[in-house]
């Protein structure tokens, strides 16, 4: 699939000679989904899970479809294990309060790369600190990679959390 092919489903990046690297901050949305939230604010527009009101109950029911159809396409065992959250920065705040303080002790690993935004390091820091887990960080090479090497080196059997991401807007080359 090319990346013009791509850029026809999101209206902003169609006809724009640009590439959009601010998805940290602001995704860009693809046709599809402009037009399942104008739907949502047309026909549902109601607190899921608040009201035993009729329109409550039917944005109830679009708002659990959404979390059976992500299930489904991710290939999640259940529905449940589909958590909605507003952006990257509270998920990545959920699973280092909930489970990594709940899980990880002294002697256990905490791994991430060094091209960290702050929203997937401050945290696990703070949990490091309060668990005494170690935090160690994956160093990237001069073509601005993780080398298999690092990452065979600093993933151990002590290893309990790996945070790498996908784009990092924390490097430039000078």
């Amino acid at each position: 699939m090319s990346i013009e092919n791509i850029k026809k489903d999101f209206p902003l990046l169609e006809n724009n000679n640009i590439s959009y690297l601010d998805s940290a901050a602001t995704t860009q949305k693809p046709q599809y989904v402009i037009e399942k939230v104008e739907e949502f604010y047309k026909k549902y527009n109601a607190n899921p899970h608040r009201g035993a009101y009729s329109l409550s109950v039917d944005a109830t029911e679009e708002y659990e479809n959404t979390r059976t159809k992500i299930a489904k396409f991710i290939n999640s065992k259940y529905k449940e294990e589909i958590i909605f959250s507003k952006n990257a920065t509270e998920s990545l705040n959920l699973i280092a309060y909930s489970y990594g303080m709940e899980n990880l002790k002294k002697g256990d690993e905490i791994v991430l790369s060094i091209m960290e935004h702050h929203s997937n390091l401050v945290p696990w820091q703070k949990v490091a600190k309060v668990t005494e887990a170690t935090l160690n960080y994956m160093y990237i090479n001069s073509e601005y990679e993780l080398s298999d090497e690092e990452i065979e080196r600093k993933i151990t059997d002590k290893t309990k959390i790996v945070g790498i991401t996908h784009v990092s807007n924390v490097l430039r080359n000078s």
